[in-house]
């Protein structure tokens, strides 16, 4: 029987956005979608329309909505200043 080589992770797993090879941060990471136009947070899908965006605030409609990641301490004082109840 022919030994076997080890398997490698592919080069496409490795890669993070923009071809950069990904890295792991410390901690949990939240996502808010923003509106590109406003900056607003409070973007929804359009249902019916695949991978559209709206912003009710000031009525942008697109598929380019920004995201923004933030560390647990930085999300966590986000919502202090929207006047969320955190638990």
């Amino acid at each position: 029987m022919a030994k076997r080589n080890k398997i490698q992770t592919p080069d496409w797993i490795l890669k993070g956005e923009k071809g950069k090879v990904s890295k792991k941060k410390t901690g949990k990471g939240f996502k808010i979608r923003r509106c590109p136009k406003c900056n607003s947070d409070e973007v929804r899908v359009v249902i019916g329309e695949v991978g559209t965006w709206e912003c009710p605030k000031c009525k942008w409609k697109g598929d380019n909505v920004k995201l923004e990641e933030l560390e647990e301490e930085e999300f966590m004082k986000y919502l202090d200043d929207k006047g969320e109840d955190v638990a």
